[in-house]
């Protein structure tokens, strides 16, 4: 694994964890709810962490597959613990078998 490599999956996390808290903070906090135009501003940071994950990834993989397969495998293992450490939400069972299979998803993408 290269370093843009290492780059596209921390690219990857910091902007799934972000998006969490864009689209998932107003069912938390009523001051989410009341500034709606820090939501869409966030957006744009956001917008552009993801364009520089597919750059620094096709560096890093010479080809686009593994960017999108490890950018839905990081939200998969990012959103559920989030939402279970500021929600509450526990994991049933069918959603930690999916959890699992993200995992596998993003170990078959970094070890090629």
């Amino acid at each position: 694994m290269n370093k843009h490599i290492v780059i596209t999956i921390g690219i990857l996390l910091v902007a799934n964890v972000v998006v969490w808290f864009q689209l998932n903070g107003q069912l938390k906090w009523d001051w989410w709810k009341e500034h709606v135009w820090v939501v869409c501003l966030m957006g744009i940071p956001i917008s552009y962490a993801f364009y520089k994950a597919t750059e620094y990834g096709y560096l890093g993989f010479g080809e686009i597959w593994p960017i999108r397969l490890l950018g839905f495998a990081t939200g998969m293992v990012t959103f559920p613990i989030i939402t279970w450490a500021v929600l509450g939400e526990g994991i049933t069972t069918a959603t930690g078998i999916s959890i699992a299979l993200a995992g596998v998803i993003f170990l078959l993408q970094i070890i090629k």
